[in-house]
């Protein structure tokens, strides 16, 4: 189904630019607000600004008071870290505000998506076609994904220690994103059989034709008893199959496609948190560090270059999908003088979303990242 985005932002960031934060830091979190329509819905929103701004007023009041709220709890719970004595202190101020943000981010997605679900039901009483119309809002929000991590504590003595602290927190983003990143390759090894099937599936018709080539050459006969007839009754139901497996690899083709677009982001992301990390003076000087950083983030910008080897081959099977719905089209006729298709030769190819070397250099940045953070834990361990 088509998206329409209401809103997006960096919760994070916004906060941080709000509040101002002298200890406590954490990681970009954006989020979207958006409405899963259909094309005629689609159309509808797009075409009638006020029926869009409705919708998006309606989520957009839950989300500033949100945001009002977890202002007011970083602002709190950054006082009390500055005050905290021990590490261990330091630690349950950040697991406080850990687990309040995570409290109010659930009844955020809650509330936001049902004032926009509310406010759609509001607007559609004012024209009749708009009840036929089929929506859902959703929330694109990771709860887990803060990643909270403090800066310096205590007297002016102390060591520093934000950055090594920031490589612990990136740790646990890089985890669950390698999560997400095996669930992409399952996707993708997914839409890997469907295309075989397809493909498969167009040989047998092809076979079938080539067989009976010369008896369809410039034959007038048309209809489901001629070809019938001809190519036998297995040949309607072999296309017929073609063409409900072609839809289904479509449908897993865009649904990599999506979710290796949101992967690259987010790996761009950790590339930016890292060009932060490096540029904090206790990591500048330790050679250690520099050097493991330096491995993650060759690790990170290699696991992207895979994505994006992903996303050619998407576009080579968005090609493919669309040349076998045209041939199938053309063959849904049975008259044999319009398929063209089939003449020259259905396309029998194969697209492989799904290399090897994806999942190996997703696993490799784990394995990196793991180290990372083992290290950062010495570090900070030595620090105290």
């Amino acid at each position: 189904m088509p998206k329409i985005v209401l809103l997006e932002n960096d919760i994070w960031g916004t906060l941080e630019r709000a509040v101002k934060p002298k200890e406590i830091t954490g990681n970009s979190l954006p989020f979207s607000v958006s409405l899963d329509v259909d094309s005629k819905a689609y159309d509808a929103v797009r075409k009638d600004a006020l029926l869009q701004a409705k919708i998006t007023e309606a989520a957009s009041e839950k989300y500033k008071a949100y945001m009002q709220q977890m202002a007011s709890l970083l602002k709190k719970h950054d006082a009390a870290y500055q005050k905290a004595k021990t590490q261990k202190d330091a630690d349950k101020v950040l697991a406080s505000l850990e687990s309040k943000y995570k409290s109010s981010t659930k009844t955020f997605i809650s509330s936001a998506q049902s004032a926009a679900q509310s406010a759609w039901e509001d607007v559609k009483k004012t024209k009749a076609e708009y009840r036929e119309y089929q929506i859902k809002a959703g929330i694109g929000l990771a709860i887990d994904g803060l990643g909270l991590a403090g800066g310096v504590i205590g007297t002016a003595g102390a060591v520093a220690t934000g950055g090594f602290a920031l490589i612990v927190a990136l740790y646990g983003v890089i985890k669950t994103l390698i999560t997400i990143t095996m669930k992409l390759y399952k996707l993708a090894i997914d839409a890997d059989k469907m295309q075989k099937r397809v493909t498969n599936g167009l040989k047998k018709v092809q076979k079938s034709y080539d067989k009976k080539r010369k008896e369809l050459s410039g034959a007038k006969d048309t209809g489901k008893a001629f070809i019938n007839s001809v190519l036998g009754a297995d040949f309607i139901p072999s296309l017929t199959s073609v063409k409900a497996d072609n839809g289904q690899y479509k449908s897993k083709v865009q649904g990599v496609d999506v979710a290796s677009h949101k992967m690259a982001q987010k790996l761009n992301q950790i590339l930016a948190q890292i060009d932060k990390i490096e540029a904090m003076p206790e990591i500048k000087a330790n050679k250690k560090m520099k050097a493991v950083l330096s491995k993650l983030r060759k690790a990170t910008a290699n696991l992207i270059d895979k994505i994006i080897d992903m996303q050619g081959q998407v576009t080579k099977g968005m090609a493919f999908n669309k040349s076998v719905a045209f041939a199938v089209k053309e063959l849904e006729t049975l008259e044999p003088k319009k398929w063209k298709y089939i003449q020259k030769g259905l396309p029998l190819i194969d697209i492989v979303l799904a290399g090897g070397d994806f999942s190996k250099a997703g696993e490799a940045l784990l394995g990196i990242a793991t180290a990372a953070a083992s290290e950062a834990d010495k570090q900070l361990l030595d620090a105290i």
